[in-house]
């Protein structure tokens, strides 16, 4: 099967991330792309460890497997007036049970593919981005995918979710000279309509995660693309554009693989919404790649099919 080698970015977005592993799995199963990096932050983080591992039985297992109760502890409206107002915590819900899961299905286990992941510290207000070869990464993980208010944000730095400034690390990506870019968002390109919030969660939840980090996201990966685009033509008019420190613009090549229908609630952890998620994410993959002229590569007539790896 031949290779395409590319630089994997994976943005924010809750239970939402199972779009990704579906499109990732079509990616690589069916298209023969390899990853020559991984970057990724709140749960793209999380996918992107165990991608980076090579671990995509175990990935698909956490997928098919995950409970609300695996991600963090709800508390009754009393609990968290208590925790709020006597215990000064500083968000509603406790997330530890994410840093068990991780534990659990990424621990001890070596990459094979370099990740980095982004945090930010509600002290310094800096977004920091963290290596695979660092000794907290799995820390980092789980700082990454902590979403502020709704969760506690973690330890003396008070870290919580990457996303806060840097939903899509794209700029990170490009540090590294990538061959090419594949860019995996979890939500669509407009915000979703959704019901009347009923309770202060409902307000946290729809302001953070889908408005204001879609609108991040989406200014991110527009701005990328029309500079991209703007460097391109020049290339081709026999120009070269450069950045304020004299070094010049390089085109990058870039597949968004982007939901096409409403993703649902970021903090639903049904499986059949999963499910639902998983195989639009393969549907998406597959259709831009189409699109887009890619064609699948022959497979080698003596390997075996690969199962379809969840039930229908």
């Amino acid at each position: 099967m031949g290779e395409r080698i590319a630089t994997l970015v994976l943005s924010g977005g809750g239970a939402k991330g199972a779009f990704q592993v579906g499109a990732e799995r079509v990616l690589r199963e069916e298209f023969g792309f390899r990853w020559e990096r991984i970057f990724g932050v709140s749960v793209g983080a999380l996918n992107a460890t165990l991608l980076a591992q090579q671990e995509y039985a175990r990935l698909m297992e956490l997928w098919l497997n995950i409970r609300e109760e695996d991600i963090y502890r709800k508390f009754p409206w009393p609990v968290v007036a208590l925790r709020l107002g006597l215990q000064r915590k500083l968000g509603f819900y406790d997330d530890t049970p994410m840093r068990k899961l991780l534990q659990k299905y990424a621990g001890g286990r070596p990459f094979r593919t370099p990740a980095h992941v982004g945090r930010v510290s509600l002290v310094s207000g800096e977004y920091e981005l963290v290596p695979s070869e660092a000794p907290d990464f799995l820390d980092a993980v789980w700082h990454s995918a902590t979403m502020p208010v709704i969760w506690e944000a973690i330890g003396p730095q008070a870290h919580v979710d990457g996303g806060l400034r840097n939903v899509t690390p794209l700029g990170d990506a490009l540090g590294f000279k990538p061959t090419e870019l594949v860019v995996i968002p979890c939500g669509s390109a407009g915000i979703d309509t959704m019901k009347p919030p009923t309770n202060i969660l409902d307000v946290a939840k729809r302001s953070l995660t889908d408005i204001t980090f879609n609108e991040i996201l989406r200014n991110d990966m527009d701005e990328f693309v029309r500079i991209n685009d703007i460097v391109k033509q020049a290339h081709e008019a026999g120009l070269t554009l450069k950045k304020p420190d004299g070094s010049p613009y390089v085109y990058c090549p870039i597949t968004i693989i982007e939901p096409t229908r409403p993703m649902g609630d970021t903090l639903d952890f049904g499986k059949e919404t999963i499910r639902l998620r998983m195989r639009h994410g393969e549907e998406a993959a597959r259709a831009v790649l189409q699109r887009t002229g890619v064609r699948p590569p022959q497979p080698d007539a003596s390997l075996p099919t690969p199962e379809h790896p969840f039930p229908a």
